[in-house]
């Protein structure tokens, strides 16, 4: 679903917010996960999300991240568990941690940063600006992990559903204007939501149609049958795709 910091005219919505950091929320309750992830995302940073310590112990192998916040208590395995595992790994250098728990009396929380649960979101974001100012400036959070390489330049997602001819308009004038570019240089798939429901889980897609920038960061969305082009076409000239010869 687009966040609310996007920017809205007629049928379209294009995301200018730029990304401050790169958190990891780990996180066994979904709705306290969701909540979580929101209002980071609101305040401008791109935000990866694990259910459960190995997963997200999986996801720390995978990328580095400026924070990674986690609760305590989790089926499987505890955030303090988690986190000792990517220390020992090296999975935490230059990384900030900070756990949410409700039990803010345990012992082995003792080295880490904590925020107490139920959360006061503006004490939560003010603990999470003051451990982020504090990061090393030499931390480039666009950074893809190190076995990540991309042939292309840009990566579009378009959603659609199958009987709106909104979607039909969108999917017509985006193939028009990929006409316009290189398209060794353009990665674009089309994914039908009424077909898999949970296929915009990923890029927080709940409405048809909206395409997504998913690649290069920061992700960008834009609503609507794509009627005014040149809004995309600034997209994909922005990522570097050459024009057709």
């Amino acid at each position: 679903m687009p966040t609310p910091d996007q920017r809205r005219t007629g049928d379209t919505s294009v995301s200018n917010h730029l990304i401050r950091a790169r958190i990891l929320v780990v996180e066994d309750q979904r709705d306290v996960r969701g909540l979580i992830v929101t209002a980071l995302e609101i305040e401008g940073h791109q935000v990866d999300e694990a259910s459960n310590a190995h997963e997200g112990l999986q996801k720390l192998q995978e990328r580095r991240y400026d924070l990674v916040l986690t609760d305590f208590a989790m089926p499987g395995g505890t955030g303090t568990w988690m986190l000792d595992e990517a220390d020992r790994a090296g999975l935490l250098t230059h990384t900030s941690t900070l756990i949410v728990t409700a039990h803010a009396d345990a012992r082995e929380l003792a080295p880490f940063d904590v925020v107490a649960k139920p959360l006061d979101l503006d004490h939560f974001l003010g603990q999470v600006r003051t451990i982020l100012d504090k990061r090393p400036a030499s931390i480039d959070v666009t950074d893809e992990p190190a076995t990540v390489r991309h042939a292309h330049r840009v990566e579009l997602v378009l959603y659609v559903s199958p009987n709106s001819p909104a979607s039909a308009q969108a999917r017509r004038n985006l193939e028009l204007l990929l006409n316009r570019f290189d398209p060794s240089q353009v990665k674009c798939s089309i994914c039908d939501l009424t077909r898999d429901p949970h296929a915009g889980d990923r890029d927080r897609v709940a409405f048809t149609p909206t395409l997504v920038k998913r690649y290069p960061t920061p992700r960008m969305f834009v609503l609507g049958n794509l009627r005014e082009v040149e809004v995309v076409a600034d997209l994909i000239r922005g990522c570097g795709v050459d024009a057709k010869t």
